[in-house]
């Protein structure tokens, strides 16, 4: 079992008091409406891909479209926009495609506050934190002005992090495995796992529930007709279409020409490599 800091011992706080809540509530419905601003605006990526996506969707039975390989991102995150092509058939394809994003922006303040109330027992830090994530440009123009859904993976990833924090271990791998679930980059957190079991703060038991969970959320998809093989490799394959190490982020990458891509395998190596050593290190 984890073993919890005297900061995390305190029992969970309520979601603001009473003079947090006026706070709380204006911040929140600035935050509504900042969104709700920015919703008209078409990326590239929604006009290119998202939007092309939905339409596939609701031209094609909704669930029974997933039988087809019409997208690259992994079906969990499809699930979600059949159920909205069905909920809201006569809504604004911009609004529910940004919308299933934008409820995921509000779900991760409140998991943000969760955590920061932990270590912070008066609840105006853990206020701050949470209007804080609801502000970040980051956050507001992912979802909301790009169309993208990072949101998701990110809120399971901070509700692994609390389950850690309040030590419920199997929540904390189904959250883990519910974010890997919706993006592949969830698994930059893997190396806190190896870290935790290292310093024998989690059980290797409950490991098997993240890929148990990811494989579950398989079948459905499956069972509407998608061949079982192509949903094992949905991320192999997502991989194989992009050639370049790095697009304009600031890494060590920024420093290499795209003509490497094939070495790229190397830096994985790299960083299993470094994150096995930090648990030699932690050990």
């Amino acid at each position: 079992m984890l073993r919890p800091s005297p900061e995390i011992e305190g029992p969970d706080q309520p979601l603001g008091s009473d003079k947090q809540k006026p706070i709380l509530l204006t911040g929140v419905l600035l935050a509504i409406l900042l969104r709700y601003s920015l919703l008209p605006f078409e990326s590239g990526d929604y006009t290119g891909y998202f939007e092309k996506w939905y339409d596939f969707i609701l031209q094609n039975g909704n669930f029974s479209a997933l039988k087809y390989d019409f997208s690259n991102y992994n079906v969990t995150l499809l699930y979600l926009m059949a159920a909205c092509s069905i909920l809201f058939p006569e809504s604004s394809k911009i609004f529910v495609l940004k919308g299933i994003s934008l409820v995921f922006d509000f779900v991760l303040a409140f998991f943000v506050y969760k955590c920061v109330s932990l270590k912070y027992h008066r609840r105006e830090e853990a206020t701050l934190a949470a209007l804080a994530t609801l502000y970040a440009p980051t956050v507001v123009f992912n979802g909301a002005m790009w169309g993208q859904w990072d949101a998701i993976y990110t809120t399971f990833l901070v509700a692994c992090l609390y389950f850690l924090l309040t030590r419920r271990q199997a929540a904390a791998f189904i959250a883990f495995g519910l974010a890997v679930s919706f993006k592949l980059q969830a698994l930059f957190l893997a190396p806190l796992f190896l870290w935790l079991l290292v310093k024998k703060e989690v059980s290797i038991q409950y490991f098997l529930l993240a890929p148990l969970c990811w494989f579950i959320l398989l079948l459905p998809a499956w069972l509407i007709g998608r061949p079982f093989g192509e949903l094992l490799l949905i991320y192999t394959d997502q991989n194989s279409i992009y050639s370049f190490l790095t697009v304009y982020a600031p890494n060590l990458y920024q420093w290499l020409s795209n003509d490497y891509y094939s070495f790229y395998p190397a830096g994985i190596a790299f960083a299993v490599g470094v994150a096995v050593a930090l648990a030699g290190v932690i050990y």
